[in-house]
């Protein structure tokens, strides 16, 4: 799990980028209206989770992958979906991310499975997050394949859960050799 400190840095850095033009195959709200839900509301209590029921998230994941020439980043945009068992003893969170598109760059195929999420509530919002879980999968641009290995830590948003927010970061191989990339993601819960 990472600490909310350097976390922080990461994701103002990265929630600037322009990503990409794609994403939000689903028609669910974009991440405009994302993060103008999520701007200015407080952190979720981890200690006041719920211990039951679920929740489903829709949102966007951004990244800087390095798929250029030479093995340049590019800014990627793609829709992301959460599923939150707040009552599994194990595997808590899961979900998935696709449809990576650019705003200048070929679309990327394929998808990263979210799994093995666990929620941390005995943790300190102010300094660290309070869920995490595995991001891995396969993109290609027709041309090459790149293989993903890595995690994702979050936060829920506000007493009620309605949103969430958090990093990405890990390996990633390609045609250049083994890298690393980071980026950022943020949902909206649906309403059941």
């Amino acid at each position: 799990m990472i600490t909310r400190c350097l976390g922080g840095a990461m994701l103002l850095c990265l929630a600037g980028c322009g990503g990409g033009g794609g994403g939000n195959e689903s028609g669910g709200p974009t991440p405009g209206q994302i993060d103008g839900q999520i701007d200015g509301q407080e952190v979720s209590d981890p200690s006041l989770l719920p211990t039951t029921g679920r929740a489903s998230y829709d949102g966007y994941m951004r990244a800087a992958l390095p798929t250029g020439e030479d093995g340049a980043r590019v800014e990627y945009l793609a829709d992301l979906t959460l599923a939150v068992n707040f009552g599994a003893g194990f595997d808590q969170i899961r979900g998935q991310a696709s449809g990576f598109e650019a705003r200048d760059g070929v679309p990327l195929s394929g998808g990263l499975a979210i799994t093995d999420g666990s929620i941390f509530r005995g943790t300190d919002s102010s300094a660290a997050y309070s869920f995490d879980a595995d991001l891995d999968g396969t993109l290609s641009d027709g041309r090459a394949s790149y293989t993903i290995d890595a995690s994702m830590d979050g936060e829920f948003i506000n007493q009620t859960q309605t949103a969430v927010r958090g990093l990405v970061f890990g390996d990633i191989t390609g045609p250049e050799g083994q890298d690393i990339f980071d980026g950022t993601f943020a949902g909206t819960r649906i309403p059941e």
